[in-house]
């Protein structure tokens, strides 16, 4: 059998012609899909095509939440400051937002940030951003202020050396508890949601619900 070597190099040309646009084609479809996915997560703030639901900030002081529990009355207030630069309150912030999922009528969580330090080129508002994306990857659907008054004069007022610090107000907007580690009670690691602040808040309830 004879081979035309000519005719063969044409039919292979003629083929792989018919087959290119095919696959570009195919490969534009797939790259622009991928594509608007990306823009869409980017500009939307959503997830494919499911909208992310960022918590509520505010800027606001410590008078603010004292105003607050005194709105609340009736039902247990739990208020926690924190801060993004502080490990132990990072680890614990999860458990305030389980609280707050698990009795979300009874009881109603603050989260206090406390970033703030008073810098010139650092305003309150410089912290709205890195603060809304820790609550809205916590999905902390709660109360959430960032302080605007700077640490070092907030804590002296409040009489706290430093954070974590969680304060408990009873059904009467009274302080039931502050939980802090200033005198190391609960060990180097200090108090946690789970051992400490959930039993508290529990046994709170149960003592003002067989008071009605």
């Amino acid at each position: 059998m004879k081979f035309n070597l000519r005719q063969t190099f044409t039919i292979f040309f003629q083929e792989k012609q018919i087959l290119l646009p095919v696959i570009c084609a195919t490969l534009l479809f797939l790259l622009s899909g991928c594509g608007a996915d990306v823009n869409e997560s980017n500009e939307s703030g959503s997830v494919s095509g499911i909208p992310v639901v960022k918590p509520t900030l505010k800027i606001a002081d410590w008078r603010y939440v004292e105003q607050f529990i005194a709105e609340n009355q009736g039902k247990v207030v739990v208020v926690d400051l924190w801060s993004t630069s502080c490990p132990p309150c990072l680890r614990e912030f999860p458990d305030l937002v389980s609280l707050q999922n698990q009795y979300p009528n009874e009881v109603v969580c603050v989260s206090f940030n406390c970033d703030y330090f008073g810098g010139k080129n650092y305003p309150p508002e410089y912290y709205k951003k890195p603060v809304e994306k820790f609550l809205t990857k916590h999905k902390a659907y709660m109360t959430n202020i960032v302080s605007n008054v700077p640490a070092e004069e907030l804590f002296p007022t409040l009489d706290l050396a430093s954070m974590p610090a969680t304060y408990v107000y009873d059904r009467q907007g009274k302080q039931a508890k502050r939980f802090d580690n200033e005198r190391r009670e609960y060990g180097k690691e200090g108090y946690t949601y789970k051992r400490d602040v959930i039993p508290f808040v529990e046994s709170l309830l149960k003592t003002e619900t067989l008071k009605q």
